[in-house]
């Protein structure tokens, strides 16, 4: 009985040193590795709080950052990994604003979740917070808030551009694209589906009001972004839901999502979750089965 106790408690101490090996944090600097599952996000804590990989095993999803070249003179050398901006980009235009994008973020690291905090830049008075925790299993919350410090009411809306490299399919449920011209898609089995196509020296961009996801499928890896389903009505003006850019040639492509344009005071703050799923699939899945993979992500 003595030694049937002993083994189970072995069992569960196994179990117990197994799931926690699932959901891990740990810091080298300012870089921060989150464990989930057989996933592994890299946060840069000195640069924006980017993240500036997302791997399932040894495979990379996200955009690295390249030496400038002459195709790229006129690029942001900061157009890698992914970011976080405030919306509408009417109030700031280009490039994006260095203090959130590129600057450094000050960090405080559990065990279980990750917290990096903005300073505050001088033209555009916000604190930004972005919290990351892992779920286990390669999914990931991620928890943006935005904070007006300023003297006056400010509207804003969050925004995340997450870059990965150009290729594979983009889908979501949405009624339409606009521009309908601008890149080369379908709509089938329910859902739209845009295929990356190289166009030397264009770049290109698309809008469309989604239901709440969108999904990314490239040499064997599907990720899905889960957000707030919002109305076309509460974006900030001129930006919608989903938006996807394809960089000039065959650089880079930004998968984009968007909250609520909302009204904040002195001192008030706005947040907005988005959760992160990585995944493996057969490189050579269809449509069907690449659509079914994320309804199962979604009923989780």
């Amino acid at each position: 009985m003595k030694s049937n106790r002993f083994y189970l408690l072995m069992i569960l101490l196994g179990v117990c040193t197994f799931a926690m090996a699932q959901k891990a944090i740990t810091q080298d600097g300012n870089t921060f590795t989150i464990q989930s599952g057989k996933c592994t996000m890299v946060i840069d804590g000195q640069k924006g709080s980017k993240v500036i990989s997302l791997k399932c095993g040894d495979q990379e999803l996200i955009s690295q950052h390249k030496p400038r070249t002459e195709h790229m003179r006129f690029e942001n050398p900061n157009d890698f990994g992914s970011t976080f901006w405030p919306s509408p980009q009417s109030e700031w235009n280009w490039p994006p604003i260095a203090t959130y994008d590129s600057a450094p973020y000050s960090a405080t690291c559990g065990k279980e979740e990750l917290t990096l905090t903005s300073n505050t830049d001088a033209k555009y008075p916000y604190v930004f917070v972005k919290t990351f925790k892992p779920l286990g299993k390669g999914d990931f919350l991620i928890t943006y808030t935005i904070k007006n410090v300023s003297s006056q009411d400010v509207k804003v809306a969050p925004w995340e551009i997450t870059r990965v490299p150009s290729g594979g399919y983009l889908f979501f449920d949405a009624p339409a694209i606009e521009p309908a011209t601008e890149m080369t898609y379908t709509s089938e089995i329910g859902l739209q589906w845009i295929k990356f196509i190289a166009k030397e020296r264009q770049n290109r961009k698309i809008f469309a009001d989604a239901k709440g996801w969108l999904a990314f499928a490239n040499d064997g890896l599907l990720f899905v972004k889960q957000f707030e389903d919002i109305a076309s009505a509460d974006v900030a003006p001129g930006e919608e839901e989903v938006e996807i850019y394809f960089n000039a040639g065959n650089t880079y492509t930004e998968i984009e999502n968007q909250g609520r344009y909302v009204n904040l005071k002195p001192q008030e703050s706005t947040s907005w979750q988005v959760k992160w799923t990585l995944q493996n699939v057969d490189k050579n899945a269809n449509k069907t089965t690449l659509k079914t993979a994320v309804l199962d992500i979604l009923k989780k």
